[in-house]
Order: C-alpha cells, then sequence, then structure tokens
C-alpha cells in the first residue's frame, strides 16, 4: 500500500515536471486557460433554471478542471472533478429512467471518491478536495433546486478553500465568483421569492 502510495505521488510530480519543461511558458498558458474557461460555465451555473442547461455547464465544468488539476499535479482534486462529471452523466437521467434514481449510484459514487482518495491523498489540505467530491455528488443527486443551490454554496466553499491553502490563483478566482454566484442565485430564486410570496399571501388574508 505504501508503494503504491508513493508511486502515485512520484508520478504526479514527475508529470508536472515534464509537462513544464517540454511546453515551457505554453504550460502556464493552457494550464489557465483550462480554468478560465470553465470559471465562465460555473459562473452562468447557478443562474439559469433550466435542470439540463444546469447539468450541460457543470459538466463542461468538470471536464475543464480535471485537465486543470492533473496538469497541477494534484490527482485527488481532479478525482474530485471527474466523480462529478460521471455523477452528473448519471443524475441528470433521474427525471426520465428509473435506474437512474436508485440511491445505490449515490451509494457508489461516494464510495469510489473515498476508495481513490486513499491512493491520492498526499497532505491535510486535502480534505478540502474531499469533502468539494461528497458535496458535489449529493448536489447533484437531489432533485430539488433549493437543496441544490445550498448544497452548492458548500460545495463552491470547500473548493475555495482548497485553493487557498494550495495557492491556485486561477481556481480560487473561479471559486470565489462560484461562492457568489450561487449565494445570489440562492438570494434570487429562495429568498426573494419566498419573501414574495409570504407578501402576496399576507395581502390576500
Amino acid at each position: 500500500m505504501n508503494n503504491l502510495l508513493l508511486s502515485v505521488t512520484q508520478f504526479s510530480d514527475n508529470l508536472v515536471s515534464i509537462l513544464s519543461n517540454s511546453l515551457g511558458i505554453w504550460y502556464l498558458i493552457i494550464l489557465n486557460a483550462f480554468g478560465v474557461i470553465a470559471i465562465c460555465c460555473k459562473v452562468c451555473e447557478y443562474q439559469l433554471r433550466g435542470r439540463k442547461t444546469i447539468f450541460l455547464l457543470a459538466m463542461s465544468s468538470q471536464i475543464l478542471w480535471v485537465l486543470y488539476f492533473v496538469c497541477q499535479g494534484d490527482f485527488i482534486s481532479a478525482i474530485a472533478c471527474g466523480i462529478s462529471f460521471v455523477s452528473v452523466l448519471i443524475f441528470s437521467q433521474r427525471e426520465k429512467h428509473a435506474w437512474a434514481r436508485s440511491v445505490l449510484w449515490l451509494i457508489f459514487f461516494l464510495a469510489l471518491q473515498g476508495a481513490l482518495t486513499v491512493f491520492t491523498f498526499k497532505t491535510w489540505r486535502d480534505l478540502f478536495a474531499l469533502s468539494a467530491g461528497v458535496l458535489g455528488v449529493f448536489a447533484y443527486y437531489t432533485l430539488d433546486l433549493k437543496k441544490y443551490r445550498f448544497l452548492s454554496l458548500f460545495y463552491a466553499l470547500s473548493w475555495l478553500c482548497n485553493s487557498i491553502f494550495k495557492m491556485y490563483p486561477i481556481a480560487l478566482a473561479s471559486d470565489a465568483f462560484s461562492t457568489i454566484s450561487v449565494s445570489i442565485g440562492i438570494y434570487r430564486y429562495d429568498i426573494k421569492k419566498q419573501k414574495s410570496t409570504e407578501q402576496v399571501e399576507n395581502k390576500i388574508d
């Protein structure tokens, strides 16, 4: 087990070294481009109501972040994004197909996240990526958009802490925008709408 963990760590470090040496400045340009495009997808995700559009943007964002973190040699963060991507593909079918509504999918993705974390965990800072991966699975599993937005808030905050402690400037910008964006979404669709409904009900009474 220890040898396997060491080999994964060495491979991630060697990957970053090879990419950096072979691509030069283009390594940073490509790396940051993945993050910038992912930011655009993620910020738009929380402002829309259509479930299909939300999932499309979420999947695009996750693919880009997988590439971003792989280039950083941060496999645990890449795995968290990758599992979120696959879970979105499955859970987006919940409204149409009974097989996608099974709670076994939720258990499977959570177990997969835990199992892969064992082989990619490096430091205590990886706990934030792990929590983000778990929250992401729960968020995409729920059919309630209100619960989705609230889970996404903690999901975004987990990634924000991950970027702060690992010093990822582009990811930090994305996580900050995502946190603000989902907060705005909660205010628009959950808090403000609820207040408007209560005011109408009070007038009727």
